[in-house]
This record gives structure tokens, C-alpha cells and sequence, in this order.
């Protein structure tokens, strides 16, 4: 069996203008795993990231400390879906971001108001009874697998790292464990910025999940490592 260790971004923009890009903190959290990858002597046949600057920008911290890899290759299909669609399609008010921002300064607790109305856009979202979504639930796991498959036929065996999101995370989760919907999300959000997921593969085709959302290289650097968004 060889492993396929999925990585989430670090700390992005949230609250910002341009949410897809690494805080400072998101930037020594992307350190804190190359640490992590070098520490358990991961060696990768091929490192992947999303095309989002925050997976590109996170590959990059943990680089810094971690150089035993192979090819670095950019994989679209491991991007996150669009926040900002799934919100909009349920909340037709805050299709302009300025609105949803300005609304959020109104909000005594910004994250927890964020969060409430997010669990609500991604439960109409997964549920599959809307259409106007530019891109499905059903669509969006979808793509995340088949990018893994594509993956895994392309490492032949190897070790293999992916820069992504929670999404993706969350929906590979979701086919390992047969996670209903509801389940699936109830999962990611407990998904750390910069946690470790560690997938096991054959060529034959088995696939499982190792371990979910590791993050003892974050606790080991202080409480305030630890964030979700």
C-alpha cells in the first residue's frame, strides 16, 4: 500500500477583500507541515496543488523544510468549490460580496454569524434539489475523485502529496467512509488549516482512509496554530 497525504491550506483571508491568499499565520502553518512531511520522512513520486493561490502558497511555506519529492504538478480538479455561488444561490442578498461584508460588520460574532449562514447554504447545496448552482454537489465530488483517480494512476505506486481545500478533503472522506451528505459536512468542519489527511492506496484499486485532519505539528507550536478559517 503507498499513501496519498491530502493537505490543507493554511490560514486564508477571511474577512478580506481577497480571501485566496495565506494570513502570515497561514504562512507558518504552511511551514509547520513541510516540518511535519520531512519529520515522518515523507518521500512523494509527485507533489499536486489546486490552482488557488492559497494551495500554491502553502506548498510553498511547506517547501521551506521539505524538498523530498518529485515533479510539482498543478491539478484544477482538487480546487475548492465556489463559496461565494453556494451562497449566493441561497441567500440572493448577499450575491454581491460587499453586502454579505457589510452585513458581517453588523454581527457582534463575525465567525459565528459567517458559520451559521454557511451551514445553511452548503445544507440547500448538498441537498440536490436546487439547480441554479454553477457547479453541483453531485458535480463537485465528482471532479474531486476523478482528479484523485487520474492521481493515483499517475503515481503507479508511489507516495503522492496534494495541496488542497477542505472541500476536496471532505468529499474524498465522504467516498472512503460512505458518509451520508449531512455526515460528509459534519466532518469538514472540523478540518484544520493545515491538517493532514493520509489516504492509502493499491494499484488494484482499494482505497481508505488512514487518519483524518492531523495536527499534532500545529499543537506543538502553540494553541493560536490551530485555526479553521
Amino acid at each position: 500500500m503507498a499513501s496519498i497525504y491530502l493537505i490543507r491550506h493554511g490560514q486564508a483571508g477571511f474577512g478580506k477583500l481577497n480571501y485566496d491568499q495565506l494570513s502570515e499565520l497561514g504562512w507558518q502553518q504552511a511551514e509547520r507541515v513541510g516540518q511535519a512531511l520531512t519529520q515522518r520522512g515523507v518521500e512523494a513520486g509527485q507533489v499536486v496543488h489546486g490552482a488557488m493561490v492559497r494551495h500554491r502558497e502553502t506548498l510553498q511555506g511547506a517547501q521551506r523544510h521539505w524538498h523530498a519529492h518529485g515533479p510539482v504538478v498543478e491539478m484544477a480538479g482538487f480546487n475548492e468549490f465556489d463559496s461565494d455561488d453556494v451562497i449566493a444561490c441561497a441567500f440572493p442578498k448577499f450575491a454581491n460580496k460587499a453586502a454579505l461584508g457589510a452585513w458581517l460588520l453588523t454581527q457582534k460574532n463575525r465567525h459565528k454569524a459567517f458559520q451559521e449562514l454557511f451551514s445553511q447554504a452548503v445544507a440547500r447545496w448538498t441537498a440536490g434539489e436546487h439547480h441554479e448552482y454553477q457547479e453541483s454537489w453531485a458535480e463537485f465530488t465528482s471532479r474531486c475523485n476523478q482528479s484523485l483517480d487520474r492521481l493515483i494512476q499517475q503515481l503507479d505506486g508511489k507516495d503522492g502529496v496534494v495541496f488542497t481545500s477542505g472541500g476536496p478533503v471532505t468529499a474524498i472522506a465522504q467516498r472512503c467512509l460512505g458518509l451520508s451528505h449531512e455526515k460528509a459536512f459534519e466532518l469538514n468542519w472540523t478540518l484544520l488549516n493545515a491538517g493532514v489527511t493520509q489516504l492509502l492506496y493499491s494499484r488494484s484499486g482499494r482505497l481508505s482512509l488512514a487518519s483524518c485532519n492531523e495536527h499534532h505539528h500545529l499543537d506543538a507550536a502553540g494553541q493560536h496554530f490551530v485555526t479553521y478559517r
